[in-house]
């Protein structure tokens, strides 16, 4: 009985550090995003100024 809890409670503790993980990747994936979209305006913004 007290093995079960022990490995019930490791589970969920790995459960819940890959869920952060998974948070973690998932919105530096939506940062990553909104920045190459903002330099990729920037640029069109300055090429079509050159013109």
């Amino acid at each position: 009985m007290w093995f079960a809890s022990v490995k019930k409670v490791r589970r969920m503790i790995d459960t819940g550090c890959l869920i952060a993980t998974i948070y973690i990747l998932f919105y530096a994936l939506v940062g990553m995003t909104i920045i190459a979209v903002a330099l990729i305006v920037a640029l069109a913004t300055i090429l079509s100024k050159q013109k």
